[in-house]
């Protein structure tokens, strides 16, 4: 279908479509980002909001922020979110060492604190967070530089869970007036923060060996998170 077109058939068509291809019908950021349907905002205008239409169309769910979809959804994102900061800190425990690499460390004199605090030749913190959506990314953004305005190291802010370029993430905060990272900060996916932790950021030179007091065992946690 022409996104363009807003007919009920058409709307009805591009859902089943979804729900072929993804094994579940699309909820309101997921219809934003098909390119196949149309927004949620005129489907708002056409058909008075989607629980309307999904009630038009006979389907059993109509509000996805209530009831077991939206508890499915919380609990998939959680085991994402936890399983990308886990992921992250592998790969900091073995470019700084366990020892250097301080979990939920506070700063400041009121409770704020950052994800992983590095001790390297450079002082440097990392936040990590899920997001699956251009829209979500610039509010997390948005509540992340407000957080930590006054953070005094270099600051990455790393985005996991949706399928994000370097490049969307660069062009939407250029186009952002409202994101203006300071000076000390960067917003990088995954694969560009190692980049830059192998080519700018040198570990301390470590003269005291040491044994990883807890080895990581990501297929171990899948297994025990499933439980839940």
């Amino acid at each position: 279908m022409n996104r363009g077109e807003v007919t009920l058939d058409n709307v009805k068509d591009g859902l089943e479509r979804f729900n072929k291809e993804h094994g579940h019908y699309p909820a309101s950021e997921e219809i934003d980002n098909c390119p196949y349907l149309p927004s949620a905002r005129r489907i708002q205008q056409k058909f008075g909001g989607l629980k309307k239409l999904r009630n038009v169309l006979g389907l059993n769910d109509l509000d996805y922020r209530t009831g077991s979809r939206r508890q499915v959804t919380i609990n998939e994102f959680l085991r994402l979110a936890i399983t990308s900061e886990m992921a992250t800190k592998e790969f900091l425990d073995k470019r700084y060492g366990e020892i250097c690499v301080h979990e939920e460390k506070k700063y400041g004199e009121g409770r704020n604190r950052v994800d992983f605090f590095v001790y390297a030749k450079e002082n440097f913190a990392v936040e990590v967070f899920n997001t699956y959506s251009i829209r979500n990314l610039a509010n997390n953004l948005n509540i992340k530089l407000h957080k930590f305005s006054d953070f005094p190291f270099k600051l990455y802010f790393v985005v996991t869970g949706g399928d994000f370029s370097q490049k969307h993430i660069d062009v939407l905060i250029s186009n952002k007036k409202n994101l203006r990272l300071l000076p000390n900060m960067k917003c990088l996916v995954i694969d560009e923060l190692k980049k830059e932790c192998l080519r700018k950021l040198p570990p301390l030179s470590m003269r005291t060996r040491y044994t990883k007091a807890f080895p990581h065992k990501m297929a171990l946690f899948d297994e025990s998170f499933s439980n839940y």
